[in-house]
């Protein structure tokens, strides 16, 4: 059984991926990869490829920074505005609403245009909505305002995880996207801090014009030094499209030699419309779907932990809006360090994995993933240790709110939570790109949009739901709802595999066929 499958491995194409059941044009153009099996997954150096992961990490900050950096604020702006602690709430639902829809948009542009128009569009967007949040008038304007920030910031979580796909082979993509995670998880930690600081120093307004400076700062960063990385145009990293000012200097102004552009070349691409459905296709999936669903709950239970903390904090222990941002410190270290930690896991777990099936991990380091490889095992071996944590310690935390405990045993529980829901999240998203490598930025997007979509759903509940029955048994309830998905990740690993045969042979067979009608003379 090894024997047969590692000659189905080999024989596997470098780029061997569970393409979407419509594959764009360029997909198909045979220039745009490297067809020996003998080069690397990627032509980028080991230099530069930390570079792109420095960049994409960066870009990152944005999104849960415009998230974090807003809760130690919600008090000061809720007697500005003069509205309810339900009505701010509602501010983070409906940002969190565009930020699980927009990848959807976002994120089949990505895997169609390219990875550098999409992060310079939603980058524009981004600046434009922080500018009008620094201005804003009025508690509707706020409301309105963050939903567009939401739709232009949200995304560059989804492209930097296509760029990671892009870049980094199955046996490394556990590291590469570990340090990656570290970008967005600096949200938890500097976000609430600097927030904390401004709201009481400067004032809330001053919170977006940070923002806005960052927008600017980001944008000339991915401008000038993030290359094109999308597969389907670039290759392995050496084909040339969507050039940066210096590639293209050299490109042209130096009047070198680039590749001739396809049938379905650059224009086609831009002009052809965005697959927007395409990430709620993966839903449909059952494994894809039990995958996202259990990915889904602890984003939901942990985003209820991040919108409480601020009222909490101020009603049990009398903080203000700076100390309330301090408090944030101990949840986003705990989330860089379980970010770094499940990276090496994933990586070992993938490589152990690999030899007890007989598979040569000189060939995994090429990408090439055949039907019968057990990714789930590799990738959920490891699974029960951060889940088992993670659900313990969200039923003592509301318990310990309750019961008004000291405040440094709570961000204890707050950094050992920290570390245990990043590790999932990490987890569930490299097995979600190593399912489907090519459509990397469309397949987060549908983990973006399920995720957030529960999250908006726990935040406008969470609030309402401690008054009602309490801090202790809120949390008791939603830390039973996460454990009621558990049997989720038994079904994903003793079906899992079979679903994924069966869906790459239907796909493979279907490209087949576009295959031979477009070789077919017309």
């Amino acid at each position: 059984m090894a024997e047969k499958s590692l000659k189905g491995l080999e024989e596997a194409p470098v780029d061997n991926d569970e393409q979407t059941m419509d594959p764009a044009p360029d997909a198909l153009a045979p220039s745009t990869t490297r067809a020996s099996a003998n080069l690397p997954y990627s032509a980028f150096t080991r230099g530069r490829k930390q570079i792109i992961v420095t960049i994409v990490a960066l870009a990152g900050v944005a999104s849960t920074l415009s998230a974090n950096i807003y809760f130690p604020a919600l008090n000061v702006i809720q007697e500005d505005f003069g509205v309810t602690a339900e009505m701010m709430n509602l501010t983070i639902s409906l940002y969190m609403v565009f930020q699980g829809l927009s990848p959807s948009l976002w994120g089949s542009l990505a895997d169609q245009w390219g990875r550098r128009p999409v992060y310079l569009c939603t980058m524009v967007i981004y600046l434009g909505a922080n500018v009008g949040l620094a201005l804003a008038p009025n508690y509707t304007a706020l409301l309105i305002l963050r939903m567009l920030q939401a739709f232009g910031s949200s995304s560059v979580i989804a492209i930097g995880a296509g760029c990671i796909g892009d870049i980094a082979s199955p046996s490394e993509r556990g590291t590469y996207l570990g340090i990656y995670s570290v970008g967005p998880m600096l949200g938890p930690i500097v976000g609430p801090i600097i927030g904390g600081v401004i709201a009481q120093q400067l004032g809330w307004r001053w919170i977006f014009w940070l923002l806005t400076i960052i927008a600017g700062a980001l944008f000339f960063l991915v401008l000038f030094l993030l290359p094109e990385t999308l597969r389907s145009l670039v290759g392995d990293g050496s084909g040339y499209a969507n050039p940066t000012p210096t590639q293209w200097f050299h490109a042209k102004a130096l009047r070198k030699d680039t590749p001739a552009p396809t049938k379905s070349g650059q224009k086609s691409r831009f002009l052809q419309p965005p697959q927007i459905l395409q990430p709620l296709r993966y839903i449909f999936y059952p494994d894809v779907a039990l995958c996202l669903f259990c990915n889904g709950i602890p984003y939901a239970v942990f985003y209820c932990i991040l919108s409480s903390t601020s009222n909490l904090f101020a009603i049990i222990y009398g903080l203000d809006e700076q100390q309330i941002g301090f408090t944030y410190i101990a949840n986003g270290v705990g989330c860089i360090l379980g970010g770094l930690i499940i990276g090496k896991v994933l990586d070992r777990g993938f490589r152990l994995t690999a030899e007890e099936h007989g598979y040569d991990s000189s060939k995994l380091s090429r990408g090439a993933l055949g039907p019968d490889f057990p990714i789930y095992q590799a990738r959920l071996r490891n699974i029960w240790v951060p889940l088992f944590f993670f659900d313990a310690f969200i039923i003592i935390y509301g318990f310990l709110l309750w019961r008004d405990v000291s405040l440094a045993g709570v961000l204890v529980l707050q950094f050992f939570l920290g570390i245990c829901v990043t590790s999932l999240f990490n987890l569930y998203q490299t097995l979600l790109i190593d399912l489907f490598p090519k459509s990397s930025a469309s397949i987060t997007a549908s983990n973006n949009l399920v995720r957030c979509l529960l999250g908006a759903v726990s935040t406008a509940a969470i609030q309402p739901g401690i008054n009602g029955i309490g801090v202790q048994y809120m949390f008791l309830t939603i830390g039973l709802i996460s454990v009621a998905v558990t049997p989720g990740i038994f079904v994903m690993r003793k079906y899992g595999p079979i679903w994924r045969r069966d869906r790459m042979n239907q796909q493979a067979a279907a490209l087949s066929t576009a295959s031979e009608k477009i070789d077919t003379p017309q």
